[in-house]
């Protein structure tokens, strides 16, 4: 990821945070997941560009999730720019050390008003809902494939845009741009 991705998927991390105070690592990867399935179903846009993986209780942001460790004390593998994120978070209050909690607030210049609206939906959506529901919704048609292809493999970006409701059509289009920016980037 650039440093650019590093620093959007801040702003978006921080204002779930921002939104709930603190909140365990199962809420806030999911609330990204649904926030990223729509914007990417709807838009053609990527929300954030962390690479979502088929774990046991669902998707999970890589990135995110080694950021998540780090901060709490947990073995982790190292990114590049991933202080820009783990230096913003700390860990939650309480007995339990998988919760976080923002020390900054969110750069709201990095956030569009779809972008917002759609982590808005989706965290009104799943924020209040127990993490057994979370993991059973987040299994979707995208993770069941990632999932049968390979335990914990990396999620297909155009799957996660079918599972969003995006039209074949849409699919199509999506396919395109990707294999254009995959030949532009070399």
């Amino acid at each position: 990821m650039t440093k650019e991705d590093i620093l959007k998927l801040k702003a978006v991390v921080l204002y779930i945070l921002d939104k709930s105070g603190e909140m365990d690592f199962i809420h806030l990867f999911k609330i990204l997941y649904f926030a990223e399935r729509k914007q990417y179903s709807e838009y053609g846009q990527h929300l954030v560009h962390d690479t979502f993986c088929a774990l046991e209780r669902g998707p999970v942001p890589s990135l995110l999730y080694d950021v998540a460790k780090k901060v709490v004390g947990m073995k982790y593998n190292h990114h590049q720019n991933m202080e820009l994120i783990s230096d913003a978070l700390s860990s939650g209050s309480g007995e339990c050390h998988y919760m976080l909690k923002a020390v900054e607030k969110p750069d709201m210049e990095e956030l569009s008003d779809a972008e917002v609206e759609a982590i808005d939906n989706a965290y009104n959506e799943n924020v209040n809902k127990n993490i057994y529901q979370l993991s059973s919704d987040s299994h979707d048609l995208a993770w069941n494939e990632a999932w049968d292809r390979s335990h914990n493999s990396h999620m297909d970006s155009l799957m996660i845009a079918k599972a969003g409701g995006a039209s074949d059509d849409f699919i199509a289009y999506l396919r395109e741009c990707e294999a254009l920016d995959s030949f532009i980037k070399g």
